[in-house]
């Protein structure tokens, strides 16, 4: 596959190979050309350097639901993030760990790419949860091959939250009401930012159901650091 983006500053070509069986590709390749096209007036403009990924990454191709796809960032350097998340008021700031004693890890970009990417694998042992309220995913889009799980209605709502944990997230319940959670998945959960609380209320919410802490990841940031680094999401 060969994608080509285009912007108002300088084209990079992305060239990626991409195969079901190695969905987690680096792209690296980007043009040297110094001419960019302008409609009304053509000049000569002075290179700019690629926004990376990671050093002499520009992007990360994987497949998702059997669709290639490419996580990287935009690569517009004047791009801004989303006004809805320029507030600095709201919410009340989350610690690193807020989730003590419980052995849930907190997580930042790259590893939510690693488990994004996981998402396509045989083992289908990964669920990337969206955890805010369902206006949200529509206000600010969703992280590539997200499944969306509203907090609120996973707590209140005993059934839901049980269909959830089986038909999701790999929990097995016996006719007793007793829960196997030797097959359940690892869960990279997140909501708005570190000032929201929609994940921490859904990771307390499955705490209490003895979900396994260590199969539980917190990506702290959630789509306001997304978005603030210009990484890829979906409508």
């Amino acid at each position: 596959m060969k994608l080509l983006i285009l912007t108002p500053i300088f084209a990079v070509i992305i060239f990626a190979s991409v195969n079901a069986n190695q969905p987690n590709q680096e792209i690296v390749k980007t043009t040297n050309d110094n001419l960019v096209a302008n409609i009304t007036n053509v000049k000569k403009e002075k290179k700019k350097k690629p926004v990376w990924l990671k050093p002499g990454v520009i992007g990360t191709t994987l497949v998702i639901d059997g669709e290639p796809f490419v996580i990287s960032r935009n690569q517009d350097r004047k791009h801004l993030i989303a006004k809805i998340y320029q507030k600095t008021g709201r919410g009340i700031i989350k610690p690193m760990h807020p989730f003590k004693p419980h052995a849930v890890e907190t997580i930042a970009e790259h590893e939510m790419i690693s488990y994004i990417s996981r998402l396509s694998s045989k083992k289908g042992d990964v669920v990337v949860v969206d955890a805010r309220k369902s206006i949200w995913p529509t206000l600010t889009g969703s992280l590539p091959g997200a499944t969306h799980v509203p907090f609120y209605r996973f707590k209140k709502d005993k059934q839901y939250a049980l269909e959830t944990l089986e038909d999701e997230f790999g929990v097995v319940i016996n006719n007793k009401g007793e829960m196997d959670f030797s097959n359940a998945k690892t869960l990279a959960i997140y909501c708005n930012g570190n000032w929201c609380k929609m994940s921490p209320e859904l990771i307390w919410s499955l705490l209490d159901y003895n979900y396994p802490a260590h199969k539980i990841k917190y990506y702290r940031g959630g789509m306001q650091a997304w978005q603030l680094l210009g990484l890829t999401t979906v409508d």
